[in-house]
């Protein structure tokens, strides 16, 4: 048996890439942040298999992560690590930790002026997913993500949340 046809067995194509996860999200939509910015979010991101050294913390899947909004507001290049739950057999839930940087405003604005103020430059970001395995390689999910820096750069600290839909692809 040759070497491929023993990572074939194994489930997966792709030694180290394990899944991508792309979709479309309503940028800023709350409920935690100010609904200053609009428009549509494309989501992407790419997981990678988990090390070994990450086995007792839950075996997370490092990954790295774009929110790119069609309107020119803040736009997102993050990572972080993704723990997922299976509820069922066919129901499961994520939950993703992480790092982000940004194109959006950092600085001070006057009230009212309808920009978003993220504060610094880099925020933590937390995502929540829900979602439905269609097969064995493919589901559907709801996510939502929160980006904040929780007042550590600064005392402007209004924070984002996008929400939608996502496809998994699992390789």
């Amino acid at each position: 048996m040759n070497a491929a046809s023993k990572v074939d067995e194994a489930g997966t194509h792709l030694p180290l890439i394990a899944e991508f996860r792309g979709g479309i999200l309503v940028h800023n939509i709350g409920p935690i942040a100010p609904d200053e910015e609009h428009g549509v979010d494309v989501n992407m991101e790419l997981h990678f298999q988990s090390p070994k050294f990450l086995s007792a913390l839950g075996e997370p899947k490092p990954f790295v992560g774009t929110t790119i909004n069609t309107e020119g507001d803040t736009s997102f290049l993050y990572t972080g690590f993704m723990w997922d739950f299976d509820i069922t057999e066919s129901f499961f839930a994520s939950l993703g930790l992480g790092m982000t940087v940004h194109n959006g405003n950092s600085g001070v604005v006057e009230e009212g002026d309808g920009l978003t103020t993220l504060g610094c430059w880099w925020l933590f970001r937390e995502s929540l997913e829900f979602g439905y395995k269609l097969d064995k390689q493919v589901s559907i999910a709801v996510l939502w993500d929160h980006v904040s820096h929780g007042e550590l750069c600064s005392d402007r600290n209004s924070g984002m949340d996008n929400m939608g839909l996502r496809l998994h692809y699992q390789f």
